[in-house]
């Protein structure tokens, strides 16, 4: 004879709390509640709300259960009496009518007639307005337990008719006492490290732990091990976030980057990594201030060795930049790109904004912006034709490979609206469609601290000559813009595959906006009339590299911004001092 095999069923369902006393975590509810029905005064309606998985549905199963005297071991299938309706796929007026019509008729077998709505933000306004009456004065014999994880979603009428208990989120040493003691009902062996990120991963749901757990066993049934459990979270282990962070705080970007890529390549999950991430600086906030607050399996000693090493500020600017990161890997398939984006962020030092002014008559003239710097440059009626703006960080003197036909030894670049609009001028789509093409080849010849920083760029404009390049992030294309190395490289590259090679760097906000005066510029008939080769390159800190024009040939060419200044306020009024 063939023995039927009964179903599996998810250990959070076995092992669902029959009575208050099996609930964890919630300790001042439950004994509130039992309380209220030893005594007989339970009230009409309640509200239960709190994060998922913290016990909200299974309290008030068992509350309906034991408001009626109803043993712990019937079926809740078998109790015509407690109605359970999920408010997610049942939230219009029709249903909430239903339910107000079947209140008036007495129980069938219970004291009580209870309705559970779970999610019951879901509802609908007008459902809500349907319940309302009904909520307030339901008949004797009948009780409301309404369930949601989102009370700021309820309105303020139905809420004040009700009694609210608040589910907070369960401890981790709570949540692994709970699995360790179910494992050993199952008779399944157990590292406590496992249970430990089990616990972490839950996020303070008892329900999310279980089914992890039931992952976990699947992986592996015979033992709970910390391989097991970090493999079916995507977990990173604390040595290789510790790891990380130190390469992180030593502004080591490629070994960051190489440590980055091992443990994406043992599969691990990009939004737990950079959640794990998170929880160990918080750790290493805590290390000095409040160790026993630690949550990490990581040797106290390297986190507040990280602690003086990084800094409070550091460390506060590193966890809003990993929200951000947070947030945004949300919304993306491109998860390795932004994690790559995240350790150059992370690790590469904040630029100087100025470096010590230099006695040189090499010297490169600045070029307005826009309007607005002609004007603030106007307001001073003393116009110095040497004044110089400088955007570099101080820097040692890079040995950098020779660029054929390269004008400059160090940096190649030029940045802002007038470099954009030569390019503009002279745009041919044709040479745009040629660099998009080759771009991801000519990417892998660079290193891959490089690479991070490039994959951000976007060829958007490109003719005979330039290329823009747009970056999506300001702090990376500050980098780029003083980066001799890369400059030289990237010409390099684009050179020996015929490609444009005078570079132009700028931000895409930059770039939507300097696109959008350009075509404006366009319809009113006003062509902007630049050359590339008028407008200045970034300048280097060491400008004994740089060829200047002779005295005489500067002489000859008057500089931009005191002409645009005369053309404005009239040359009375601007005074050219040398």
């Amino acid at each position: 004879m063939e023995v039927m095999k009964l179903a599996y069923q998810a250990l959070y369902r076995v092992y669902r709390p029959r009575s208050f006393d099996d609930m964890v975590g919630q300790k001042i509810i439950t004994q509130t509640l039992k309380n209220a029905i030893a005594t007989q005064q339970t009230g009409h309606a309640y509200l239960f709300s709190g994060p998922r998985g913290t016990g909200k549905t299974s309290a008030a199963k068992i509350f309906a259960r034991e408001v009626n005297g109803i043993a712990q071991e019937t079926d809740d299938s078998q109790i015509p009496d407690i109605i359970e309706i999920d408010a997610a796929s049942n939230n219009g007026v029709d249903e909430i009518r239903n339910i107000r019509d079947g209140a008036n008729y007495a129980p069938i077998e219970s004291e009580y007639k209870i309705y559970i709505i779970d999610e019951v933000h879901m509802l609908s306004s007008g459902a809500f307005n349907a319940l309302l009456k009904t909520l307030e004065e339901p008949p004797a014999n009948v009780k409301f337990i309404l369930a949601t994880t989102e009370p700021q979603k309820i309105p303020a009428t139905i809420l004040s008719r009700t009694q609210r208990f608040e589910f907070k989120r369960i401890d981790n040493d709570t949540i692994q006492a709970r699995m360790a003691e179910i494992l050993q009902k199952e008779s399944v062996s157990f590292d406590d490290d496992a249970l430990h990120i089990i616990a972490n991963v839950a996020e303070g749901g008892m329900r999310d732990a279980l089914s992890i757990l039931d992952q976990v066993l699947a992986f592996g049934a015979d033992h709970v091990t910390l391989e097991n459990a970090l493999q079916v979270t995507g977990s990173t282990t604390a040595s290789q976030l510790v790891t990380y962070l130190q390469q992180v705080s030593n502004y080591d970007t490629e070994s960051a980057l190489q440590t980055l890529h091992d443990i994406l390549l043992e599969g691990k999950d990009a939004v737990r990594f950079v959640a794990d991430l998170l929880g160990v600086l918080r750790d290493v906030m805590l290390a000095e201030v409040a160790p026993n607050l630690i949550k990490t399996t990581a040797p106290l000693a390297d986190l507040k060795a990280l602690t003086i090493k990084l800094g409070t500020s550091r460390i506060q600017q590193m966890m809003v930049t990993l929200d951000d990161i947070q947030k945004q890997l949300l919304q993306t398939m491109q998860s390795d790109v932004y994690l790559e984006l995240l350790t150059v962020k992370l690790s590469m030092p904040e630029p100087q904004q100025t470096v010590p002014a230099k006695q040189s008559s090499n010297v490169i003239k600045e070029k307005p912006q826009n309007i607005d710097d002609i004007v603030k440059a106007s307001k001073n009626t003393e116009v110095h034709e040497e004044q110089v703006v400088e955007p570099a960080i101080e820097k040692t003197p890079v040995e950098v490979p020779a660029v054929e036909n390269a004008e400059y030894e160090d940096l190649l670049v030029r940045t802002g609206q007038n470099a954009v609009f030569a390019v503009l001028i002279a745009a041919k789509r044709d040479a745009l469609a040629r660099v998009k093409n080759a771009w991801s080849d000519l990417l892998r010849q660079f290193n891959v601290t490089q690479q991070a920083m490039l994959t951000i760029a976007e060829p958007v404009a490109a003719s005979e000559q330039a290329v823009v390049l747009a970056f999506d992030y300001p702090v990376l294309l500050e980098q780029a813009l003083h980066d001799a190395t890369l400059q030289n490289h990237l010409v390099q590259q684009l050179q020996s595959q015929n490609l444009p090679s005078e570079l132009v760097f700028i931000s895409q906000d930059e770039w939507t906006s300097d696109r959008a005066s350009y075509v404006n510029k366009l319809k009113t008939g006003e062509t902007p009339q630049i050359q590339l080769e008028d407008v200045p390159r970034v300048k280097a800190a060491h400008l004994s590299a740089i060829p200047t024009k002779t005295p005489q040939e500067s002489s000859n060419k008057e500089l931009k911004i005191v002409s645009e200044a005369k053309e404005l306020f009239g040359e009375d009024l601007v005074n050219i001092v040398d």
